[in-house]
């Protein structure tokens, strides 16, 4: 007979393994554009695209956020056996989806030649950073349903479905980037149409999917109350996805005023090499989700300590073998997506800075999911929200004195104070628990 522990092990992979490789798919997802663009367009295109990339992904971290926190409270209420309160926060967070949808692209396509001036872009990367944009927000309501539905669909038990739709909206991106870049030749246009159409293939097939299992997806309604509990929960979840590119936006608007075009570029290959981890991390804290929620409703506080555990575990194992693979095939990653001999010279001396983070990264992550998913979003928030402030001062400081090196160190110095500003929270809120 197999024991209880066989059995809470393979619940926690059929959750885990799933969301990490959907995450996979995901990191792979964002570069994709990257790959081919850079292939085929050069230097200008793929700067222009890492440059705009924080504006697209603020739809995508909405659509994650509001999803996150409706799929966290329909958890909760769930494993409280409230099913009915649980159905209500389904239609509230679909109608929080389309109202999201609707204010980024009336607010933000007026905005898009402002925005790009801010970023110092010019001549034909301002010219590309435009018609990428303006395809991207156009399609807003696909990017926030195709991030938005995923983690209801992983909350309602089907952890591998969540994976399969992110697979067919990545493998939808990758054919129509090489449809639309190689064979027709519509450089980063087509590369704006082909993300806008793959995850409107995510977010079909997410709605389908709980249509199928007669959530009430399509019973849209508001209340402030439910709106509330969303939103303190999805606050965090929003900045997981977006705290990435807020950093994105910090590093390249320093590394253009202390090195230039050429490390901008630079970075640009090593946001995209480095974005695939961040992901990963961040699977295995949303993999762990709807355990921690699960656990925490029914108030089985021994199962939630050891799905904490294996998290970190999970979150270190995964950052060790990013930081060993990337580590080890540095040489070629500029290549891989088209960069100059130049551009490709510097990636290989400025990435294994950007590496040493990683393995303190994993911490934050892991923690930062436990406090959402157990309602304890205002800690969570702070961590979340930390991670910035720390790199926004460090770079104010550290580049001043040691010029353009500094600023690939702020980065990696930020997520090792995160790691540990983690740890110690984690630390904290454990040992009050257990005073209780």
């Amino acid at each position: 007979m197999k024991s209880e522990t066989y059995f809470f092990f393979k619940r926690f992979f059929l959750y885990v393994i799933p969301s990490v490789l959907a995450f996979a798919m995901s990191g792979i997802y964002a570069i994709v554009d990257g790959y081919f663009v850079g292939n085929r367009v050069g230097d200008p295109g793929i700067t222009a695209i890492n440059l705009v990339y924080p504006a697209v992904a603020l739809t995508q971290a909405l659509g994650t956020g509001i999803g996150m926190g409706g799929a966290v409270r329909y958890s909760i209420q769930r494993a409280s056996g409230r099913n009915r309160e649980a159905d209500r926060y389904v239609g509230v967070t679909t109608a929080c989806l389309f109202m999201a949808a609707a204010a980024v692209t009336a607010a933000f396509l007026p905005l898009i030649p402002w925005f790009l001036n801010v970023l110092g872009a010019a001549g034909v990367v301002w010219q590309y950073g435009r018609v990428y944009l303006v395809i991207v927000i156009g399609g807003a309501v696909c990017q926030i349903f195709g991030t938005g539905v995923t983690p209801l669909v992983r909350n309602s038990g089907e952890a591998a479905f969540s994976m399969v739709i992110m697979t067919a909206g990545f493998i939808t991106n990758v054919f129509l980037d090489y449809l639309f870049i190689w064979v027709w030749d519509s450089g980063v246009a087509g590369a704006a149409v082909a993300t806008v159409l793959g995850q409107l293939v995510t977010a079909v097939g997410g709605m389908g999917f709980l249509m199928k299992r007669k959530l009430p997806v399509w019973q849209l309604r508001f209340s402030g109350k439910y709106f509330s509990d969303i939103m303190r929960v999805g606050l965090s979840a929003f900045g997981v996805t977006l705290c990435p590119n807020i950093s994105l936006l910090l590093m390249n608007l320093f590394l253009m005023r202390y090195g230039g075009d050429q490390a901008v570029a630079c970075y640009a290959v090593v946001s995209y090499a480095s974005c695939i981890v961040y992901l990963m991390l961040q699977g295995v804290g949303d993999g762990c989700q709807p355990l921690f929620s699960d656990y925490y409703g029914k108030g089985d506080k021994q199962s939630l300590r050891r799905v904490q555990a294996m998290a970190f575990v999970t979150a270190e194992a995964v950052g060790i073998l990013c930081f060993v693979l990337l580590f080890l095939t540095r040489s070629h990653v500029g290549r891989l997506f088209g960069a100059s001999w130049e551009v490709s010279a510097a990636v290989v001396d400025r990435l294994p800075i950007i590496l040493v983070g990683f393995l303190f990264l994993a911490a934050a992550r892991v923690v930062t999911a436990c406090f959402y998913a157990t309602g304890q979003s205002g800690r969570s928030a702070v961590l979340v929200y930390s991670e910035e402030v720390f790199l926004l001062v460090l770079l104010l400081i550290l580049p001043r004195f040691f010029g353009e090196t500094a600023v690939w160190w702020s980065m990696s110095g930020a997520q090792i104070l995160a790691g540990g500003w983690a740890v110690f929270m984690g630390i904290a809120v454990e040992g009050a628990s257990r005073r209780e």
